[in-house]
């Protein structure tokens, strides 16, 4: 992360449907003491350690990372902290409080928090200058928490490009198996066409495929597989089925397996989300509906074949677009 000097300390956390405000701030949780003797005390939660930290050492620098911050209920996780993230950009000469710029410019109070971070339960609460706070969020992911306005301007947004400028090469220009061609023509081709469908897809640029939607693992070919459509495999699965599969038919039917594997990681992962998801209203755009009109049979059709035929299920100009990339721009 290009915004995390040297030497800030870095605290990470992941919001999610059932995470809460007390996972987040604290709660009062049952403490047994040496005698057996059972109380009640205030657990602090990752924000109130984190701000404690930045408190106690004003000329570090603290970072609080919040991983899909839409993922979860972010207004009611943060509750009353929310107040604390308008932050003070100027210096009043009438009602100037002398905290430094950065500061909350309002504080709350919270007795549990400011006992923790001060010492004292009355203490107002503010976030420091030194503690800077990070939410990131994927537009495109389903079934996830709406972050409303009065929320959202709260803080600097800041929109990141997909594209490949910034992605490692290893990445961009690695071939989809046996095909020809590589991710980043394929990524950028079909985002291409997700975008000019906007007409029949609400919300198109949230369905694109992000440049890092695979790893490279999920590209690579495992040679052990063969060619499917020879016969040999669906021979010796016959062969297991009737019970007369000899030991060496079994080693080598294992060994198609576990190729296959390796190799259904992109159909299974990038063609089913181009079925299932962004073209499933209209998958006639970009599929070849009359010959394939099952999931299963699309992924076959990948599996069953080599080379550029392994995208057979798309349609002729998708294809053409894939092998002529600079025809299209």
């Amino acid at each position: 992360m290009s915004i995390v000097k040297k030497g800030t300390h870095v605290e990470r956390l992941v919001f999610h449907p059932d995470y809460t405000y007390s996972d987040f701030i604290g709660q009062i949780l049952p403490v047994v003491a040496e005698d057996g003797q059972v109380s009640y005390q205030f657990t602090a939660g990752p924000f109130t350690n984190i701000l404690k930290d930045a408190y106690l050492n004003p000329t570090e620098e603290y970072i609080l990372v919040i991983e899909e911050i839409n993922r979860g209920n972010a207004p009611a996780i943060f509750g009353e902290v929310f107040q604390l993230l308008d932050r003070k950009v100027i210096a009043s000469e009438k009602y100037d409080d002398g905290m430094p710029i950065g500061t909350s410019e309002y504080g709350i109070t919270n007795a549990n928090i400011a006992k923790i971070v001060y010492g004292d339960s009355k203490h107002k609460v503010k976030i420091p200058s030194n503690l800077s706070i990070i939410g990131t969020m994927n537009t495109s992911d389903q079934n996830v928490f709406t972050l409303d306005t009065a929320f959202q301007r709260r803080w600097e947004m800041r929109l990141i490009e997909n594209n490949f400028e910034i992605v490692d090469r290893n990445l961009a220009d690695a071939e989809i198996l046996d095909t020809g061609i590589t991710w980043e023509v394929f990524c950028t081709e079909i985002n291409s066409i997700i975008v000019g469908n906007n007409v029949r897809m609400s919300s198109s640029e949230d369905k694109r495929l992000g440049a890092y939607f695979v790893r490279l693992m999920d590209l690579q070919k495992d040679q052990k597989m063969g060619d499917l459509s020879s016969g040999e495999y669906d021979s010796l699965r016959k062969k297991e089925s009737a019970g007369i599969i000899s030991k060496e038919d079994d080693i080598r039917l294992d060994e198609i397996r576990t190729a296959m594997k390796q190799n259904r990681r992109f159909p299974e992962k990038v063609i089913k989300y181009l079925w299932d998801d962004a073209f499933k209203f209209n998958r006639e755009v970009i599929f070849e509906t009359t010959e394939y009109r099952s999931l299963e049979s699309v992924i076959r059709a990948f599996m069953y074949a080599e080379g550029i035929q392994r995208f057979k299920m798309f349609k002729q100009n998708v294809v053409d677009a894939l092998q002529n990339p600079e025809s299209e721009q």
